[in-house]
């Protein structure tokens, strides 16, 4: 067995933790930060192989990080496999990585200078375009000069040779496995994935890793764990580890991350992240990153169209026996004992709108029954294509008389009376959710002595943002500005319902009949988007 604490951003190699020795990491050649704030010897890590855990312990003036929790001066915290600390505050991320190594290693019996060989053997591999001369000194002082020459006199065409503890995590492990289709998805891929016609597809966050800080979401790349934080990702490393999972099903991830378009997170650092989690689940994987808000973004079925279209080597997917996996399942608040209400039901959805089985984490991982949940109270499925447009069935939508068509208040009540006083009809194109503004077009018509009509939309709140993401994710007029939930939410608090008695001579409900010129955006339309 052998222990390392891996730089997240792999700016350097991984750092070798021998069974019950003191490493002292910080700045300096090792891991080449030259940050003054960052002490030589910032904090000590003492790895413990029959616990498989690392015990932090903070040196340095300024405070580092383990597992999400600040550390200050002779503080420490114990962190298992996958488990993350950063040298300075957040920064200068590192994760824990157990893996299995020749028995040789795992011996305590062996004679340092034995074990001072197999370092030197390590450090012999290493690239040495990537070393400064202050790491050369470094390994001068430590091994000696021969160790030096040996190192210069590699022929780089040898790189690809790499053995012992760089082999498996070195970058070359993730080397055109990216993709990224206009900034609007992005893809991992790893090399040994293989095309099959039965999906095993799983949430990212909640369902596979937990933070580590014991936050909803991830407060850096680095406050995730597979392991240690609640049973259902332990029996799924488990169950991955052993490759009982993937010897039947392709294991693919559908997450959405949305804090990349918001620009709170950088592609750069949850590819790290997604690297790190890949180390330790440690089977070949797909993952598939919904960055913004469009097609791609669950519940919406973009990601997965573009797996078995695209990404799937021209397999034919049978969905019956596809699944996915994931924590939000629409459960309500008591769902099961302490368990607050799932923050939303678009996990379940997702496998919905591609016509595949869900699990919850704990259905699936712990073989438990299921909860009780609710679906979105809007179904678009259930909208009637045959269904009457107006409400009574014998309203007009024309009137014979003369009666009220323009635009914005004060403008529109001053355009109002001019049209109505030269004999034209007026139809007031306006939101008007209250009665007081309701009112000035009424008494515009009452001074006309004419009627007044009001034509009232019949879509619930939910249906109407419904019809609002279908509008922005099929928008192509870059003038377009975004209408966010706050409006609806807004309209909705001061909504009051019209009724005859504010001066109507006739309330006339309009259903919403839908009509598609295209079949894609039937398609599209009739999903769950929530």
């Amino acid at each position: 067995m052998e222990c390392l604490a891996i730089c997240c951003h792999k700016s350097h190699d991984p750092i070798p933790l021998p069974d019950g020795k003191n490493v002292f990491v910080g700045r300096g050649p090792l891991t080449k930060i030259s940050d003054k704030k960052c002490s030589r010897n910032q904090v000590q890590l003492t790895a413990n192989y029959l616990k498989k855990e690392v015990h932090v312990t903070q040196l340095g003036n300024n405070s580092s990080s383990a597992g999400g929790v600040n550390l200050n001066k002779g503080d420490s915290a114990s962190l298992g496999p996958g488990g993350t600390f950063c040298l300075l505050g957040d920064s200068y991320g590192y994760f824990i990585h157990f893996n299995s190594a020749s028995s040789d290693r795992d011996d305590s019996s062996k004679e340092p200078s034995a074990k001072k060989a197999r370092t030197c053997d390590a450090l012999s591999d290493s690239d040495e375009d990537n070393l400064t001369l202050d790491d050369l000194e470094d390994i001068r002082r430590e091994f000696g000069q021969e160790m030096v020459e040996k190192m210069q006199r590699r022929n780089k065409s040898q790189d690809d040779s790499k053995e012992a503890v760089t082999q498996d995590l070195s970058t070359d492990a993730f080397k055109d496995s990216w993709e990224n289709i206009e900034g609007k998805l992005i893809i991992f891929t790893s090399k040994e994935m293989e095309a099959r016609s039965k999906i095993a597809s799983f949430d990212l966050d909640c369902t596979l890793v937990t933070t580590q800080s014991g936050k909803v979401f991830s407060s850096s790349i680095t406050d995730w764990s597979v392991t240690g934080m609640t049973l259902v990702a332990a029996v799924c490393v488990q169950l991955m580890s052993c490759r009982i999972l993937y010897s039947v099903y392709p294991i693919v991830i559908f997450t959405n991350q949305l804090y990349i378009s918001k620009k709170q997170l950088s592609v750069a650092d949850f590819k790290s992240k997604i690297e790190q989690i890949i180390v330790q689940l440690n089977i070949p994987i797909q993952v598939f990153i919904a960055p913004g808000l469009n097609v791609y973004r669950k519940p919406v079925t973009g990601m997965w169209e573009h797996l078995v279209r695209k990404a799937n080597d021209g397999v034919t997917v049978n969905l019956k026996d596809s699944f996915f996996v994931g924590d939000a399942a629409g459960r309500a608040a008591g769902w099961a004992p302490g368990k607050k209400k799932d923050f939303s039901c678009n996990d379940r959805t997702f496998a919905t709108n591609i016509g595949i089985n869900f699990y919850t984490p704990e259905e699936f991982f712990l073989k438990q029954k299921p909860a009780p949940f609710e679906w979105p109270k809007f179904v678009p499925k259930n909208l009637d294509p045959d269904g009457s447009l107006l409400n009574p069935l014998n309203a007009k939508l024309k009137s014979e008389r003369q009666e009220d068509s323009l635009g914005t208040w004060q403008k529109c009540v001053s355009a109002c009376k001019d049209a109505l006083s030269r004999g034209k009809s007026v139809v007031v194109d306006n939101t008007s959710p209250t009665k007081e503004v309701r009112r000035r077009y009424i008494d515009c018509a009452k001074q006309a002595k004419i009627p007044a009509r009001c034509f009232l939309f019949d879509v619930s709140f939910e249906h109407a943002q419904h019809n609002n993401k279908i509008r922005e994710m099929t928008n192509k007029d870059n003038t377009y500005k975004h209408v966010g939930h706050l409006v609806f939410m807004k309209y909705k608090s001061s909504f009051e319902e019209p009724s005859c008695d504010e001066g109507f001579e006739e309330i006339v409900k309009v259903n919403f009949i839908p009509k598609f010129k295209e079949e894609r955006i039937k398609e599209l339309y009739m999903q769950f988007l929530y």
